[in-house]
């Protein structure tokens, strides 16, 4: 297994300039099926903004090796942040120089992973469906205390600012 920031060839100090679009860029020269692979990175970096993931630095993302080609592994260490405010930013740059952590974001950034602006759309939608739906249910199996939820909702998930400057036909949640 190999970690984002040894494909990027960087060290420590130099974590800072690791960015998506530099990641997209090896999956589509090193990677086996680079397409759906690029497909489920811009996937977990909606996730990400949406449930108020912002340490999803080079190390917390990585690939295996076969000996050939490199292929993602599994998500690890998503980990929800508290806000004190509602600005919030990406660790690894979403697109240029810019880790804001909105949605509009990854859509101007979809062509680096091969999507259409209607596809990259559609992937957002689906996410902020599927976390609406099964908020309850998976807040139940985690037992979460009604307080826990509260403080969880609109907060690190589904926080407005992420919606800040989305383009028409991105869903935005009515605010409870």
């Amino acid at each position: 297994m190999v970690s984002a920031l040894t494909l990027f060839e960087l060290d420590e100090m130099m974590a800072a300039y690791a960015s998506y679009e530099k990641l997209a860029e090896i999956i589509r020269h090193r990677f086996s099926e680079p397409k759906a692979t690029l497909r489920e990175l811009f996937s977990r970096i909606v996730f990400n903004i949406l449930c108020g993931n912002t340490d999803d630095h080079a190390r917390n993302h990585s690939a295996f090796w076969d000996g050939y080609q490199l292929s993602l592994t599994p998500a690890y260490d998503i980990c929800p942040q508290s806000r004190s405010g509602q600005q919030a930013s990406q660790v690894m740059l979403i697109h240029g120089g810019d880790r804001s952590s909105h949605l509009a974001t990854c859509i101007i950034a979809a062509p680096s992973f091969l999507l259409a602006r209607q596809e990259a759309i559609a992937i957002i939608n689906h996410q902020v469906n599927v976390i609406e739906h099964e908020w309850q249910a998976i807040c139940d199996e985690a037992r979460l205390s009604e307080v826990d939820r509260t403080l969880f909702w609109q907060r690190q998930f589904l926080n407005p600012f992420a919606f800040l400057h989305a383009p028409e036909g991105v869903r935005i949640p009515v605010k409870d």
